[in-house]
């Protein structure tokens, strides 16, 4: 049997499901740290930063490779663009929350309100933007779901609830439990991609 160019690719979304949760767990555990041990209670760029890179460089590779592979498995292209989308979001959210945590840590202190606005209009503008994408990447999906693998079904149900969450903005911390889930489905599609095309 010819062997499955997307193995690779597989293996880095189970890498990308585990540093997900790593990088909050660290990341709280940092807070906490630098809060208790170091009395910072201030914006910093840490571990956890370093971390979410290397997560935000391998969701883009995995992104661009099931894009990949919906073109050369099912000659499909009707996702390109918000798989584009969804990609230049990726790379900008990680970047611009770099940016501003740069930017506060510079200009610190800042007033607690000021502080609060900025985290609140970036993660809702951020939120909201993200959902519709994926809503829109679901239904799309769904909607020619016939023409796919049970994994790849199973990732447009998954990529709805996630959308569905974050557009809510209030129930969007539920979107980061899906986000491990969905690569961790990613990985299926990658691995079992030759025996899901023999059997649709």
């Amino acid at each position: 049997m010819e062997e499955n160019k997307y193995t690779l690719a597989g293996w880095l979304a189970v890498v990308q499901a585990i540093l997900f949760p790593v990088a909050i767990v660290l990341g709280i555990i940092e807070a906490v740290a630098a809060a208790k041990l170091f009395d910072i209670h201030r914006p910093f760029i840490g571990p956890t930063d370093l971390l979410m890179l290397v997560f935000t460089v391998i969701a883009v590779y995995t992104l661009w490779k099931f894009r990949a592979l919906l073109h050369e498995r099912y000659n499909y292209h009707d996702l390109d663009l918000l798989i584009l989308i969804s990609i230049w979001w990726t790379v900008l959210f990680q970047l611009v929350g770099l940016g501003i945590n740069v930017i506060l840590t510079l200009a610190w202190p800042v007033d607690k309100a000021v502080f609060a606005i900025v985290y609140v209009a970036f993660f809702t503008a951020a939120m909201v933007s993200i959902g519709i994408v994926d809503i829109l990447i679901a239904v799309k999906l769904l909607k020619d779901k016939e023409n796919f693998g049970e994994y790849i079904r199973g990732f447009g149900y998954v990529t709805m609830a996630a959308g569905i969450c974050e557009v809510t903005v209030l129930l969007s911390l539920l979107s980061l439990v899906l986000i491990p889930v969905s690569s961790i489905i990613l990985a299926l599609i990658f691995f079992r991609d030759k025996q899901e095309v023999e059997f649709v």
